[in-house]
């Protein structure tokens, strides 16, 4: 039985043991494992072999089940849950969305996360025939369902975690795009199904038609829309984007339309189903630099047994999801530590045979996943819908789908793994603040583990510590710093080939995110979803540094001096920033200005992106630039808003003006920005001196949160999916 680390220990008593009715946990690491292997053994005949095979693996964190297994199975006052992933519809009635509500509220309390897609919902403004009122649309609604979101904890562990998703030919798409620009909506995750027809419009610059039960609301350019989605994504990370008719044409039984998926996007579900999740240790599969193939399949073997038995003995929220979950069996199989395997085989994450290793990986895995659920078929039966599904009649089947690619947080730091799922490191070397010891340094134990054998000294660690990278540091080796690699530091192209190498042999779909750098500019963005699109990605999410909040800042920060710069001295950014992003209205159309901050609250930078009839897109990113480098120069905001102040009018201002257009303050685009600048000035002189833009903060040890697979996570093992 392994011995948990402190942080596993933290996350075990927290989310997973059995309390009392007080609180207090009465059940060990031990006893937990024991429970839920006695649980899933109990439709077996052979029930003591199998719980002590069961037991075995997971007590050696062989492979790890997913939260809500730890949390629901085999416990005395807690229905049998064991599903992580759920998919609802929701009708274009007002019964049918608050029967959904009502729905949602259960799985929640369950421990599951909910997709939808919103495109039944008429839109905004349409007349309800019943009452002859207008509807509330589809932005409002998910509004409604977010709110509640705040009222139910998914199994006493965290608030609620959903994601909707509308296609892109609905009528409202335009608002939903935007639907995040300013905040709010924090329990949902925002996609937008894209078809493969848009794409050939957007190819073939044609125009596209949003249209609902027939009629035609409104006809625009293709492009137009896809700027929108990318420059909401540059600005805040959301919408992700879908590609609903590729999850279509990999759906196992065509008949159960497929239109959306869980919160993290790795499991498509047609309405109604369920899926259970658990995760391979690939730590523990590794002899020494080889993978272990015949460990690894064994291990696989066991763990699709172990889900299989889940869905006849679980206990589900709703009778309909128990039926639509059993007429497909689907399980979702996956792997943590990744990274771990990567840099014990001495391949970069980066690195075309990085990636070959982690496909050939994947490959095992299915491989023999699939076969188990053969066998499994022939001993138990195919799931009830096998006859309507691709299988029939060649390959019998117990299960739909077997293998996915799960954010794997908690389960990540129970089992004591360095990477998250298929992520690479975020950093290799992060400032961790605690009560009692105060501020200290923590290093990744693999890079301390590398760095040891090749005799770097406790001076250079400290360099790594200050820089929170071991890139470009002298005394740290070129293999090492090759191998060490953070997040951010790896190309996107790079982080999108990582997952469409593993989407290869991945029945369901894949959650991982891709970091882009703050520079990254909306036009980055769009090549990364056409990339996606074209490797055959079912969906993809993206995280530009400093557009969300809950990004960690590792290494020091240097701080903001001004007044005391030499001539010629610019400041060099942080590797880190936050900042919030605001609509001006022109005379040529929308800007969005980001305003970033530093970590006194004093402004840092700007990012002006244009919408998609907006101005001039390189006079506002030359302005934006200027302005930030201004700033970094030492030269004060109020001499910067003055200069922009003094520019002539613009003609395009006043003609809009004169037609009775509603614009923001200013005479030109220019002054509209030093207007906003001050406008936001003010607000921050008049703001409680210790105010800061600051992360979201772990709320179990108060770290700053980090964005891996699509979630927010910490080191001690909490995470927010959402």
């Amino acid at each position: 039985m392994q011995i948990l680390n402190e942080n596993g220990q933290r996350v075990f008593n927290a989310r997973y043991a059995l309390l009392d009715q007080n609180g207090k946990v009465i059940e060990t690491f031990e006893q937990a494992v024991r429970r839920i292997a006695k649980a899933a053994a109990s439709i077996e005949s052979d029930m003591k072999g199998w719980e002590s095979t069961f037991a075995s693996c997971i007590g050696e964190m062989l492979f790890v089940p997913s939260t809500p297994i730890w949390a629901n199975i085999g416990k005395p006052d807690r229905p049998w849950q064991p599903a992580a992933c759920f998919v609802l519809a929701v009708e274009d009635s007002l019964e049918s969305m608050y029967q959904t509500l009502s729905q949602t509220a259960f799985v929640f309390k369950s421990g599951g996360g909910v997709g939808y897609n919103f495109s039944p919902i008429r839109p905004k403004g349409e007349i309800v025939m019943t009452t002859k009122g207008k509807a509330s649309g589809v932005v409002e609604l998910i509004k409604l369902y977010d709110a509640s979101s705040n009222m139910v904890m998914q199994g006493g562990v965290r608030r609620g975690a959903s994601i909707g998703i509308l296609n892109i030919d609905h009528p409202e798409i335009e608002s939903f795009i935007e639907a995040k620009m300013n905040g709010g909506l924090e329990n949902f995750n925002l996609s937008v199904g894209i078809t493969d027809a848009f794409m050939e419009a957007l190819e073939n610059g044609s125009n596209w038609q949003l249209t609902f039960n027939g009629k035609v609301f409104k006809e625009l350019p293709a492009h137009e829309i896809w700027g929108k989605i990318i420059n909401a994504a540059h600005a805040c990370g959301d919408p992700g984007v879908v590609f609903i008719d590729t999850i279509q044409k990999h759906n196992p039984v065509p008949s159960r339309v497929i239109n959306a998926c869980n919160p993290c996007g790795e499991i498509p579900l047609s309405p109604g189903e369920s899926c259970l999740l658990a995760s391979m240790n690939l730590a523990k599969m590794m002899d020494g630099s080889e993978l272990n193939k015949g460990f690894l399949e064994e291990v696989t073997a066991v763990a699709v047994r172990f889900l299989d038995n889940l869905i006849d003995i679980a206990q589900y929220p709703l009778e309909s999801i128990a039926e639509s979950t059993r007429a497909t069996r689907k399980i979702g199989l996956n792997y943590t530590g990744l990274q771990d395997a990567l840099i014990m085989a001495g391949l970069p994450y980066d690195s075309p045979k990085g990636r070959e290793f982690a496909a050939f990986i994947t490959k095992t895995m299915s491989e023999k996943a699939h076969a188990v659920s053969e066998s499994l078929a022939e001993e138990k039966g195919c799931f009830p819908e096998w006859k309507k599904s691709t299988f029939y009649p060649g390959t019998k089947r117990r299960n739909a789908t077997c293998i996915t690619m799960a954010p794997t947080g908690s389960v990540t730091t129970l089992a004591g793994c360095e990477g998250y799922g298929i992520e690479p490191l975020f950093a290799v070397s992060y400032k961790k603040k605690t009560n009692v010891a105060g501020e200290f340094d923590v290093f990744s134990p693999l890079f301390l583990e590398a760095c040891r054998k090749a005799g770097v000294s406790d001076s250079v660690l400290s360099e790594v510590a200050k820089k929170g990278s071991c890139q470009n540091i002298e005394g740290i080796p070129d293999s090492i710093a090759r191998l060490f690699k953070g997040a951010q530091e790896i190309d996107p192209q790079d982080h999108i080939k990582m997952q469409a190498a593993v989407q290869a042999y991945v029945d369901n779909s894949v959650s991982k995110t891709i970091n882009l750098p703050n520079s990254a500019t909306p036009a980055d963005i769009g090549v990364c979803y056409r990339t996606a699109y074209n490797l055959g990605l079912k969906g993809i999410t993206i995280f530009r540094d400093g557009s969300k909040k809950g990004a960690v800042t590792v290494g020091e920060q240097k701080e903001e001096v001004k007044g005391k710069l030499r001539r010629g001295d610019i400041l060099p950014r942080p590797s880190s920033a936050q900042g919030t992003t605001h609509r001006i209205d022109t005379g040529c159309g929308k800007i969005y200005l980001t305003i970033n901050y530093s970590d006194s609250g004093e402004i840092l930078e700007t990012f002006i992106t244009t919408g998609s009839d907006g101005g001039c897109l390189v006079y506002t990113e030359a302005a934006s630039r200027l302005i930030s480098l201004a700033i970094r120069g030492g030269i004060s905001l109020d001499k910067i808003i003055e200069q922009l102040e003094g520019t002539h009018s613009c003609p395009s201002f006043m003609m809009a003006k004169g037609k009775g257009k509603k614009l923001s303050p200013g005479k030109s685009c220019a002054s509209a920005i030093a207007k906003k600048l001050s406008e936001v000035k003010a607000q921050i002189n008049g703001k409680n001196k210790n105010h800061t833009e600051e992360g979201l903060k772990c709320p179990d040890c108060g770290e700053n949160l980090i964005r891996a697979e699509g979630c927010l996570v910490c080191h001690c093992g909490y995470s927010k999916c959402g």
